[in-house]
């Protein structure tokens, strides 16, 4: 075949100037092996010619390989099916520059061998391949010096071809506009590479966005990154930039600054996918600093179960105070299951404050508030922590749990967790205020014992006498030291509990009370307080001793009915033929709480000898003495004859009904001390009372009678909506006799909700 010639003079000068305008084209077609070469016709100034035109193929684009070359020749046929027929192409050997490829031309068109030469010899060249064979239409591989027909000479942009590449004949682009020659490229490379390198870096402020992209991919080739010029296109206002940028940087992904701008720019990409991929860029980090954030974006934009798997996974960065900040406001998260996935890291993380501070958080679900209290109530934890679960489980969770966390609270032993439960004496709820009664009681401290006083001013009815039997309880509880430095008290409340219980607890030292107690009795017998005075006189009733009663004897005038009171109360203690014509003369007393009282102590004393005096006092107008009266009379009646028995259960069966609480509950609690049927018949009248603390009383004495007939009704009233009533149905069961009463308790124990009722349950069982 003859050998190709080339063009020159005017018209190869003005395909040379036409080039700087082919580049004006989106560049896509112009980096060296990413387009094919087309035989066209071609208008210049006044000539029409043909000649090779380039042509952009995005597919050919990427790595040169044997599929490349294929597709290269495939996209020739497909341009010009007339023209190519059925010619194919075969290729061998290693690709490109090594390569073997053989045209083989359709002998039906073989009319047209020339143009499918020139198309392939340019085409395939542009691709590294050194020469394309023909076989038929050849002697010898052919190149481009071959080809017989004119060709626009390729001008790319420095940044595309620099190292230099695999183009063969491009003319390079210099960032101000200069065409150089590959050939000079290569010399300026070797001669001048930090020049080259500055002219690559200057495309990265190209206005046009592909241009940064197609520059910023070639950077990797110049050497070291200067990070400073990179690192600013994470901010571009291309996504396909940054998407480029983020790529270019993953061989500096263990440098701190790097990993610190790609987490700068993460929450605030607008791209999804860019995003995650700046994530998954982040979580290749070696340092948790940076590695955590790919756990922040999946647990802010990734799907429902990624974001689960991120909320767990945060549970292994402890001391990041960002990655608390980031669960806690997890904490409000519509999906329940993500928050509590949530609140079990934080609970990993011993994130404590943050979770307290949540508990007061309104956004946040109330059954994922109640997990974080469950889990700040735990065992382990320091008191303080422990104390803002517990408050929080007793405000806001059922009324079985209550008591079980007042309960808790009282064993921490803290002046904080004494001052929570003194709070919890003026809730709203009648369940919780009780709680905390018993709580303190239970914490047994005596600093609280001012706060259960000065509560019970402010209640009445069985409210206010539990809240002054708990200040009591505690005060008797403490060494007799700390009860006589409290007589001394600034508080006047503390100072009259602290003589209320000088007396029984002088009393359980055993033997004559000490100098020192007497003489602190009889000096608060003097007192100007009534209270206190009272208190001095039952106290001195129960150390005894001729001079204790000598006092009670001079007390026993007092103007204050409160103090006579107390007198009458103490001589109950006293031997009954001892200052029993005092007793006698105060149940003419013009006050009915000092006659009630001498009733009381007539019946402590157990002297039958005031029974016909006490029986009329059954219809008193005044519920204390009549309540008095009952109690006393059943203590005379108790070993009567059954006649006695009889009338007396009447007269309490009436009682049962009386217009007053006071003898209602002294009617049911006399009722309990007979094991009679007649008994349980009466105290029926009020298991079902719309009143709970009536139930409650009416089933305690109903196991207190031990009478078989009681059972049936107890086995109701563990059904009882009321968790007091349950709670004395659960005791009376276990006085019952017979075998079925711990069976019935098994039941119960599957339907019962309240977590300390199951625990008395339980014990009830073993103990039966």
């Amino acid at each position: 075949m003859m050998k190709a010639k080339k063009r020159i003079g005017a018209l190869v000068a003005g395909l040379l100037m036409s080039a700087g305008t082919l580049t004006a084209v989106p560049q896509a077609w112009a980096q060296g092996g990413n387009v094919r070469f087309s035989y066209e016709e071609v208008r210049l100034a006044d000539e029409r010619d043909y000649m090779l035109v380039p042509r952009a193929e995005g597919s050919l684009a990427g790595e040169v390989t044997k599929e490349t070359l294929e597709r290269a020749f495939e996209s020739l046929r497909r341009a010009k099916r007339p023209t190519y027929g059925n010619s194919y192409v075969e290729v061998s050997g290693r690709v490109p520059e090594r390569a073997t490829v053989e045209v083989h031309i359709d002998r039906n068109h073989a009319q047209y061998a020339l143009i499918i030469i020139a198309e392939a010899v340019y085409t395939m060249t542009e691709f590294g391949v050194p020469a394309v064979s023909f076989p038929g239409h050849a002697d010898r591989p052919l190149t481009r010096a071959d080809v017989p027909f004119a060709a626009y000479t390729l001008s790319v942009p420095l940044w595309k071809v620099v190292p230099p590449g695999p183009v063969t004949s491009a003319q390079v682009i210099m960032p101000d506009g200069e065409l150089v020659a590959m050939s000079e490229v290569r010399e300026r490379w070797t001669s001048a590479r930090n020049e080259v390198v500055d002219q690559v870096y200057s495309y990265l402020d190209a206005a046009q966005a592909h241009t940064v992209r197609s520059a910023v991919e070639v950077l990797p080739k110049l050497g070291e990154l200067r990070l400073d010029a990179v690192l600013a296109l994470l901010k571009h206002e291309d996504a396909r930039v940054r998407q480029a940028t983020l790529r270019v940087l993953e061989e500096k992904a263990g440098e701190e600054r790097v990993l610190a701008a790609v987490a700068e720019r993460m929450p605030d990409e607008s791209s999804a996918t860019l995003a995650r991929a700046m994530a998954e860029f982040l979580g290749g980090a070696r340092d948790a600093r940076f590695n955590v954030q790919k756990q922040f974006f999946l647990l802010r934009r990734g799907e429902d179960a990624e974001k689960l798997a991120a909320a767990e996974a945060l549970a292994k960065f402890s001391g990041d105070e960002r990655v608390v900040e980031r669960l806690v406001a997890t904490l409000s998260a519509e999906s329940k299951e993500l928050a509590l996935r949530a609140a079990a890291s934080l609970e990993a993380l011993d994130a404590h404050q943050a979770r307290v501070a949540a508990l007061s958080t309104e956004a946040i679900d109330a059954e994922v508030r109640l997990q974080l209290a469950d889990d700040l109530s735990a065992s382990g934890k320091s008191a303080d922590v422990r104390l803002a679960g517990l408050s929080y489980i007793a405000k806001h969770r059922t009324e079985g749990y209550i008591n079980q966390a007042l309960n808790q609270v009282a064993g921490l032993k803290t002046d904080a967790g004494r001052q929570a439960l003194e709070a919890f004496l003026s809730d709203e709820s009648p369940r919780r205020r009780a709680a905390a009664t018993e709580a303190l009681v239970l914490q047994n401290d005596v600093a609280s014992v001012a706060a259960l006083r000065a509560r019970a001013e402010d209640a009445a009815g069985a409210e206010e006498e539990r809240l002054k039997e708990a200040a009591y309880t505690i005060m008797v509880s403490q060494s007799l030291d700390e009860v006589l430095n409290q007589t001394e008290s600034r508080n006047l409340a503390v100072q009259r509990v602290a003589y209320e219980a000088l007396g029984e607890r002088a009393a359980r030292q055993g033997g004559s009370p000490s100098s020192q107690v007497l003489s602190r009795l009889l000096e608060g017998s003097e007192s100007r307080d009534d209270a206190i005075r009272g208190a001095a006189a039952r106290a001195l009733g129960q150390v005894g001793g001729e001079r204790a009663l000598a006092r009670l004897s001079e007390m026993s005038e007092d103007r204050s009915a409160q103090v006579r009171r107390s007198v009458a109360l103490a001589l109950g203690s006293a031997p009954s033929n001892q200052q029993a014509d005092t007793l006698i003369g105060y149940l003419d007393d013009k006050d009915p709480v000092v006659v009630a009282a001498a009733v009381d102590a007539m019946g402590m004393r157990n002297d039958p000898s005031a029974i016909e005096r006490i029986r009329p006092m059954a219809t008193h107008q005044s519920p204390a003495v009549r309540a008095a009266a009952l109690r006393a009379l059943t203590t005379f009646t108790i070993g009567g004859d059954s006649e006695a028995v009889r009338r007396h259960l009447g007269l309490l069966g009436g009682a049962v009904n009386d217009s007053a609480r006071e003898v209602k509950i002294a009617a049911l609690n006399q009722l309990g001390r007979f094991d009679l049927a007649m008994a349980v018949t009466n105290i029926a009248l009020q298991v079902n009372s719309e009143v709970p603390e009536l139930r409650a009383v009416a089933v305690r004495a109903l196991g207190a009678t031990g009478h078989a007939s009681a059972q049936p009704l107890i086995e109701t009233a563990l059904r009882d909506g009321t968790t007091e009533v349950r709670r004395e149905a659960i005791l009376a069961m276990a006085k019952m006799p017979g075998s079925t009463r711990k069976a019935r308790l098994q039941a119960r124990l599957e339907a019962e909700d309240d977590p300390q009722l199951k625990a008395l349950i339980r014990s009830t069982i073993e103990e039966i």
